[in-house]
């Protein structure tokens, strides 16, 4: 376990549906957070100047995303700044305490996404595994007022402000996965956008999956990733490091009707940075997930195929033991704009239906 312990907290699995600026969002969801702080087993945050750097570079994008961050501190009785500071993370490798005392990097494999696409459906599927201390894990249904960004739904981790997975107003979907890489050297990690922020500039700014994978291709990534963004009629994987970023060849990405993504780079020009790690549990995943239910398969036979995906416990691709668990799920069906998400664990938890998007599009 991380070295912070059990969560002391209980799961916070809450939904919110908010029509509002995004100050507004944020001073709402601070006001009914705990206090932020920075997790014991996050690495250090960067110094205030690089910090501030990273802000200009987001409010060059989409400066609402740091409207809201101001709503949330000021709900909190916090320091913008300094909460900004805690979020704005180059190295997410998880410091665990080995029985030694010393810390030393957490196991880096866990998420895992599909997208398939048959004659009847397109469906993207989704687990997030991590440690079960995160105790954030709020849905969100957020319409932003004015022209402020596009309406989309979808899941929050540990830090204000973010959004690991979702689907937008406009049928887009994207998810996060963490890749293990070797830290950059002095110099290698100019100013970014902060991993959290990634799924929320490209549900509130994109509208198809071609202009998503065109804008995490442009913009500069503060962490290692990668990312699927897909729509009802193609998907496109990001590998994404603040040293480079490309997408994934689709020869190497699957075929045109299914696309998998895990934690590992599959690119020519991005292996290199993971130098020799054990890949092969992640490579599994991906492999097993790439195997869709066919193209004449009817919608319903799809989305049985993706539940039992989802629940597998032989590859495994469903986390029930171990540092890392499934901490929710989620379905979405990209030609309809609906999306469902589980609280816990796919195989014992039943999916609950987020009310579709309806209104809010630019």
């Amino acid at each position: 376990m991380p070295s912070g312990g059990p969560a002391t907290e209980a799961p916070d699995y809450r939904y919110f549906d908010l029509a509002c600026s995004h100050h507004e969002l944020g001073y709402e969801l601070g006001s009914v957070d705990p206090p932020f702080r920075a997790q014991s087993w996050w690495a250090p945050p960067p110094d205030a100047a690089y910090a501030d750097e990273c802000a200009r570079v987001v409010m060059e994008i989409h400066p609402p995303l740091m409207d809201e961050l101001g709503g949330y501190a000021e709900a909190q009785r916090q320091n913008a700044q300094t909460v900004w500071r805690a979020c704005c993370r180059v190295n997410l490798k998880a410091r665990i305490r080995a029985s030694s005392g010393a810390i030393v990097d957490g196991p880096g494999e866990g998420c895992s996404t599909f997208w398939w696409r048959g004659a009847n459906y397109t469906i993207a599927g989704r687990n997030y595994d991590y440690s079960r201390s995160q105790a954030r894990r709020q849905r969100i249904r957020f319409r932003p007022a004015g022209q402020a960004g596009i309406a989309s739904i979808g899941a929050r981790g540990s830090v204000p402000c973010g959004r690991y997975d979702g689907v937008n107003a406009r049928g887009l979907w994207i998810s996060l996965h963490v890749v293990m890489t070797d830290t950059p050297g002095t110099g290698e990690t100019p100013p970014g956008v902060p991993f959290h922020l990634v799924g929320r500039l490209a549900l509130e700014l994109c509208g198809s999956a071609r202009e998503a994978r065109d804008l995490l291709l442009r913009i500069p990534h503060l962490s290692s990733l990668c990312y699927l963004v897909a729509d009802a009629n193609e998907a496109f994987v990001i590998e994404a490091d603040p040293r480079r970023v490309r997408a994934l060849d689709p020869a190497l990405a699957g075929d045109e009707g299914s696309v998998s993504v895990t934690n590992h780079y599959r690119h020519p020009e991005m292996r290199p940075l993971q130098a020799l790690r054990a890949l092969e549990h992640s490579q599994r995943r991906c492999a097993y997930l790439q195997r869709g239910p066919g193209a004449d398969a009817s919608w319903p036979e799809a989305m049985a195929a993706a539940l039992a995906s989802l629940s597998d416990h032989n590859i495994p691709v469903c986390g029930r033991a171990g540092w890392m668990e499934t901490l929710w799920s989620a379905v979405a069906d990209l030609r309809n704009g609906r999306i469902w998400y589980a609280a816990g664990p796919p195989d014992v938890t039943h999916f609950e239906a987020i009310p579709p998007i309806t209104s809010g599009i630019r």
